[in-house]
């Protein structure tokens, strides 16, 4: 419900609705509504349904809005319809599972900030409400004349979390030259469509995404990330000539607990069997590959799901239900992990071994993560929410060896020796 009061006898109201054919949320705009009390209102329909919504407000304490920079952020419906509304308006052929991917990474972004804010309010009200609580900033970057609708939520400096962000982009541009040649490298469909004539850039990408990272204040906790996103390719007259998923998830300990890196594994797995059983053992070997620090000779972490360019193995319908199963793991997988270390006993020694990990994960990112490196080389980019990934404390020192037999030579025996099987019944497949 998004209320506007104009005079104290008029107001205007918008009201969403899912539609069931167009597979989306639809506005209707409404004048001269019924006072709304205590922020909510409920508006019923003549068949019978009715809809409750919240109103718009600005105070925080109801969790209903966040402010930073650009248009107030409303939570998870208000974005999935700012984002449905740029594809309506701006394309010829609404592809419905454009929309589909707009719900989950608005939802899913809407979910991550709902349950790291309540466990900040949580730690904020145990330690006697000193101060204030840690909440999300939400930056919301309307662009859509040029292309661009992003929304970067970030927390830091909280008791449960040091830093975390949580960010949901679309993007829509024609094609250049040098993009084509290297999409067009791995997609076949692509390839065909540039050598049939006609200038590049009359064929448009559009992707929509969402990354994530969690850096926990305790040490025992450890730091997750994961991305999702889509790929469109389409002529003028709204034709997708090339499409594809990529996306994954992975875990970084600080201090090795098997029984959690098992949970992560398991639950990736069974998201990958049910749709195809040659996906986890594939994509985990696939991200024991890509999150390698090649000039220290060690794994960023233990590991996950990573795949990338995947538009085989069934529709483009079916494939995004496997990347939601995927995306939908997250919150089970890691919240459980979270609640369970983040009170664990810890001294300074913990902490500065804290930040060293926080240096390894600094160097990944900026010299091997491809997010990263393409974020740097895009035009007008927000470097804000590049960098969000960044853990707020890093430490060096030359020539660490941790103490051998300690928990930290235990982490580091595990990272630069092979990689392990930490599911259930997998056979390791090689990635070439």
């Amino acid at each position: 419900f998004h209320q506007h009061k104009h005079t104290q006898t008029h107001t205007h109201a918008h009201v969403w609705f899912w539609d069931i054919k167009k597979g989306m949320l639809v506005r209707l705009g409404i004048r001269r509504v019924f006072a709304v009390s205590g922020g909510v209102a409920c508006i019923g329909f003549g068949f019978g349904v009715g809809y409750v919504a919240q109103a718009k407000s600005d105070d925080r304490t109801h969790g209903v809005s966040w402010v930073g920079s650009g248009p107030t952020y409303y939570g998870g419906y208000w974005a999935r319809a700012l984002f449905s509304d740029v594809i309506e308006k701006n394309e010829k052929r609404v592809d419905p599972t454009k929309l589909r991917m707009v719900e989950l990474t608005t939802q899913l972004q809407y979910k991550i900030i709902q349950k790291l804010e309540k466990m900040e309010r949580r730690a904020w009200a145990d330690d006697g409400k000193d101060g204030d609580p840690a909440l999300f900033r939400v930056d919301v970057d309307d662009r859509r004349d040029k292309g661009k609708v992003g929304i970067t939520a970030c927390i830091q400096g909280g008791r449960v979390v040091e830093k975390a962000g949580v960010g949901v982009t679309m993007l829509s541009k024609a094609l250049n030259p040098r993009m084509a040649k290297q999409m067009s490298a791995n997609h076949p469909d692509l390839k065909k469509a540039i050598e049939s004539g006609g200038p590049i850039d009359e064929l448009e990408m559009w992707v929509n995404g969402i990354s994530c990272i969690v850096h926990p204040v305790n040490p025992k906790a450890p730091t997750v990330h994961f991305n999702y996103r889509h790929f469109q390719i389409s002529r003028k007259d709204g034709e997708v000539v090339a499409w594809w998923f990529g996306g994954g998830q992975d875990l970084t300990p600080i201090y090795l607990y098997e029984e959690d890196a098992k949970f992560v594994h398991n639950r990736l797995k069974a998201a990958c069997d049910k749709h195809n059983r040659a996906y986890y053992p594939k994509f985990k070997a696939w991200a024991d590959k890509y999150f390698y620090h090649t000039a220290r000779k060690e794994a960023r972490g233990i590991g996950g799901i990573f795949f990338d360019d995947l538009d085989d193995g069934g529709s483009k319908e079916q494939l995004f239900t496997f990347v939601k199963d995927c995306a939908d793991t997250f919150v089970p997988s890691y919240f459980p992990i979270l609640e369970e270390r983040k009170d664990e006993p810890y001294g300074q020694g913990e902490k500065d071994w804290q930040a060293l990990r926080h240096g390894r994960y600094v160097e990944f990112n900026l010299v091997y993560d491809r997010g990263t490196k393409f974020g740097f080389s895009v035009p007008g980019v927000n470097i804000e929410a590049v960098l969000m990934s960044l853990p707020l404390t890093v430490r060096y020192m030359y020539k660490h060896v941790p103490e051998a037999g300690s928990a930290e030579a235990i982490l580091l025996d595990t990272l630069t020796g092979e990689p392990k099987e930490w599911a259930s019944d997998t056979t390791p497949v090689a990635v070439d």
